[in-house]
């Protein structure tokens, strides 16, 4: 069986890192270290009810322990957890625990079996744990790998499968989405633009456009005009939407009471909009109270029915807090609304920006409260930060903290704890009951079971505010690709091929021919010895040249013949006239195209070493040749059969 691929473009294959884990030990003396490493192996080894294929991945890595080497990067163990919420750090701390009390406890020269065996039976379940994480993240990674090369190919990669040379079926392979995924770019972080992995995205979200209330102008497009990003992640195959943004209660307050303001803003938005080849906008008004609920609805069907129904159909999607407050009359709006884009992004009390579930502010809760307002759940989507929120604990004041910035000034110092609900928590102390700060954040493992969640629920995709705030950090893209993308494949089985009847043959036959000679007359330096190969004529060519010059001998001869005979009275000769002239314009085609395809003629057409060789002079002088052969026939072969009969 053979396989044959092609390839919708060129492929570029993205490195892979794989994920080395270490297991480190106390320092302690290295007689006491010696006998115990021997004593473990030795347990292992040979306990009696262990299976020999355990046994050999056990040893592997107790023979790690022997040299210890650092891991490069120093996220690994803190960034991922197991399938059970068991972050590896923990299982990690659990180990270096469990030979730091043997060590200290335990008198080298007084190890016993029973000691050793206690000690194994307490090493295996974690070890294990350790190799099944191993394979389940490499698992992974090779799905980021394959969906990441794949992306290279937008039409994805065709194969096809063949036996004894006969195609049986052909496989599709391409990269589809399982949800939409919208991320925010603000606009303080276009120098972070070119780390971008576009193709992860659905839709870019530009945080540009900030409204002036009271004129329906902007106050600033913070570089709209000029962001490279936007033709960048349009090439990349992104939808792109301008965001409005207000965060003024009194400017937004002016705005949705004067119609003037509302005008000119649609006018604005949709000139924008044509001039980037834009894809619609994000409405984001942060704060404009229940008194103008009437007014916003009002404003919203407005502009959607200006930019959804013009020349050009724009999307218009509505960014709400997680809590309406009455603010929103959604069943009023949500038939002129394309996307409803919840903001999990903001805090407003102590604790984790974005918990899973129980607080009025958490993913599920937030979520549901929207469904249950009947929206169609396609047109929700749930936005998370990659940002993380620094609290003091006494003031309570806070800072949010971009995951970058978290990665490289807290977590080379500190190890995060895990909660189930809320994500990862790093607490940091002066002393053991002086708590001085807390930090919560998502990574890799919290984000990806928020993602698992929002698939869960139905909705209609994810959102991503502060892209850029991850900048240098490849994880997070990764989790990304994990949940939201996956490889499609199509099979289509080939029918069994039927053999064509001798019509159909010589029609295929001929298309092929036909198609080379358009190759031959229209390009012909495109025409290669590999053609003349493939070519079926050529040999027709040469052999019907050669009987069309054998019959033109005959014809002149007789001709001539004929002509000393009769002189004018031979009836015939205007008859052998066409005949002449029709063989003499044949044979110069057909010697000419002999020639041509004769790689030892080199003054024109194929070469010898394989060039083409046709050129305007040379044309010109086989024309010219061509010209003086032709005046020499008719002068001397056509002109005295032409000659008009003697009239006594």
């Amino acid at each position: 069986m053979t396989c044959t691929t092609i390839f919708a473009q060129e492929k570029n294959n993205a490195p892979i890192t794989k994920k080395k884990v270490t297991i480190e030990i106390p320092v302690d003396s290295v007689k006491v270290k010696k006998s115990l490493i021997k004593k473990i192996k030795d347990a292992f080894k040979f306990r009696a009810n262990f299976r020999k294929g355990e046994e050999e991945r056990i040893i592997a890595i107790i023979n790690r322990l022997e040299k210890p080497t650092p891991s490069k990067d120093t996220t690994v163990n803190n960034t991922y957890i197991t399938n059970n919420n068991v972050p590896i750090s923990t299982i990690q701390k659990q180990i270096d625990s469990l030979f730091t009390d043997f060590t200290t406890s335990v008198d080298s020269t007084k190890i016993s079996n029973i000691d050793i065996n206690n000690l194994v039976n307490k090493l295996l379940p974690m070890v294990q744990k350790k190799i099944d994480f191993e394979k389940e993240d490499e698992k992974r990674q090779d799905k980021i790998k394959q969906i990441r090369d794949l992306l290279q190919h937008p039409y994805g990669i065709m194969t096809t499968v063949t036996i004894n040379k006969i195609p049986v079926k052909k496989i599709l392979r391409k990269v589809d989405r399982n949800t939409e995924v919208y991320g925010f770019h603000p606009y303080w972080m276009n120098k972070f633009y070119l780390n971008y992995n576009y193709k992860a995205l659905h839709t870019l979200i530009y945080y540009g456009y900030e409204l002036n209330g009271k004129t329906g102008g902007y106050k600033t497009l913070n570089d709209w005009n000029n962001a490279e990003i936007i033709p960048k992640a349009k090439k990349e195959g992104c939808k792109v939407l301008l965001c409005i943004f207000d965060k003024d209660k009194k400017s937004i307050d002016h705005f949705l009471k004067n119609s003037d303001a509302q005008s000119r803003l649609i006018t604005d938005i949709k000139t924008l909009l044509e001039e980037k080849k834009a894809d619609g906008v994000n409405i984001f008004f942060e704060d404009f109270g229940e008194t103008n609920r009437a007014n916003f609805t009002e404003f919203t069907k407005l502009f959607s029915k200006n930019l959804k129904y013009g020349k050009t159909p724009y999307q218009v999607t509505v960014t709400l807090p997680v809590i309406n407050n009455n603010n929103y009359d959604i069943a009023e709006i949500e038939p002129f609304v394309d996307r409803f884009i919840i903001d999990f992004t903001k805090k407003n009390n102590y604790g984790p920006i974005l918990p899973l579930k129980v607080s009025n502010y958490s993913l599920d809760v937030g979520i549901d409260g929207y469904l249950n307002k009947n929206i169609p759940p396609e047109k929700v989507i749930a936005c998370l930060t990659y940002n993380g929120i620094l609290w003091q604990y006494k003031s309570k004041k806070s800072d949010y903290k971009f995951y970058n910035t978290i990665v490289k000034e807290y977590l080379t110092n500190h190890t995060p704890v895990y909660d189930k609900n809320n994500g990862a928590r790093i607490d940091i102390v002066k002393n053991k009951k002086d708590t001085l700060s807390q930090l919560w954040y998502d990574d890799v493992q919290t984000i990806s079971d928020k993602y698992d969640f929002i698939r869960n629920k139905g909705i209609g995709g994810i959102g991503i505010w502060g892209l850029g705030s991850d900048d240098g950090r490849p994880e997070m893209w990764n989790a990304l690709i994990d949940k939201t993308m996956y490889i499609k494949v199509q099979t289509t089985v080939l029918p069994p091929p039927q053999k064509p009847g001798r019509w159909a043959s010589w029609k295929i036959k001929f298309e092929k021919e036909k198609e080379i000679y358009r190759i031959l007359l229209n390009t012909p330096c495109k025409f290669s010895e590999k053609h003349t190969k493939i070519m079926v004529s050529d040999d027709i060519v040469i052999m019907t040249t050669k009987i069309l010059f054998g019959i033109l001998v005959i014809v002149v001869a007789y001709s001539l013949n004929q002509q000393k005979k009769l002189g004018d009275d031979w009836e015939k000769r205007k008859l052998f006239y066409g005949i002449l002239t029709f063989l003499s314009l044949v044979l110069t085609a057909l010697v000419a195209l002999c020639l041509f395809l004769n790689p030892k003629f080199s003054a024109f057409g194929l070469s010898a070493d394989g060039k083409c060789e046709t050129s305007i002079t040379t044309v010109l002088k086989i024309l010219a040749v061509g010209f003086i052969i032709g005046l020499i026939a008719m002068k001397f072969l056509i002109f005295p059969l032409m000659k008009p009969k003697d009239i006594p």
